[in-house]
């Protein structure tokens, strides 16, 4: 497999700079597909990562590989999209399952002996209306030391610093974002000392106030503690969907949106 992999002729004439960041620089190859090239070792983590999980509906594809970078399939962020100029229009019955894909994919990932230690809207994209996960750098397999670190709103302090559960912490701040379309405290954002701010709060249990809005009580419950594993996160989500038989009045949508959202998920 690593041998085909590494068989790929890439245009670097062609290539388009779409980012950058600390871990390396990713180019669009075409409309489907990006190279992601690596300034130290995290493209073996995430190499290894993605051979591990193969092909899975909420994995980003693994494509091929040139000496210094990864060939993955091409989306938007979940944030991009949710901040975009359409975000209004968004159904919440499709916010509803991207989030079970997010879920879906997590759990697969967990469950193959993988952390990712940087779950957020960020790191996920949508391909033709599917969630997927991405970034894999930073990520810890079989208990080895994770590189990556949770954006600033996303983390709580753990022993030990990166699990199952500060994965699922950050995956309540996500669906928190999915869902209200800001991130947690993001009135802290102007201020130099956020993190610590943030850091003091989550330490006391204070966490954004969520009892009026959609799947509030699993967010609370990701931020608490509450979950060891994705398949309860799973669990409740489906059964806070299944019990749910209108939106809170703040939504001003009718019922039909979560039968909607039940159906595409095939539990109802």
């Amino acid at each position: 497999m690593e041998e085909h992999m590494q068989d790929q002729a890439i245009d670097y004439g062609s290539l388009k700079f779409l980012a950058a960041g600390g871990s390396g620089v990713i180019y669009a190859i075409d409309e489907e597909r990006i190279l992601k090239e690596f300034h130290g070792e995290g493209i073996d983590i995430e190499r290894r990562a993605l051979e591990r999980l193969g092909l899975h509906g909420n994995i980003v594809r693994y494509l091929g590989a040139t000496h210094d970078g990864l060939i993955l399939e091409r989306g938007r962020t979940v944030r991009t999209v949710i901040q975009g100029s359409g975000a209004n229009l968004i159904p919440l019955h499709t916010k509803v399952r991207w989030l079970h894909d997010a879920a879906e994919g997590t759990r697969y990932m967990h469950n193959n002996g993988i952390l990712h230690a940087d779950i957020g809207c960020n790191n996920w994209i949508i391909v033709q209306d599917r969630l997927k996960i991405i970034d894999f750098e930073g990520s810890s397999i079989d208990g080895e030391d994770a590189g990556a670190c949770y954006e600033w709103f996303s983390y709580k302090e753990s022993t030990p610093r990166i699990s199952r559960k500060t994965d699922i912490f950050a995956f309540g701040c996500a669906i928190y974002e999915v869902i209200t379309g800001r991130q947690p405290y993001d009135e802290l954002f102007p201020f130099e000392d956020r993190m610590i701010r943030v850091k003091k709060l989550y330490a006391e249990n204070q966490f954004p106030e969520v009892e009026n809005i959609l799947l509030g009580k699993l967010m609370q419950d990701c931020w608490n503690g509450t979950f060891d594993t994705m398949d309860e996160v799973l669990q409740e989500l489906r059964a806070s969907l299944l019990a749910t038989r209108k939106v809170n009045s703040g939504y001003g949508r009718v019922k039909a949106v979560f039968f909607n959202a039940l159906r595409s998920l095939r539990i109802c």
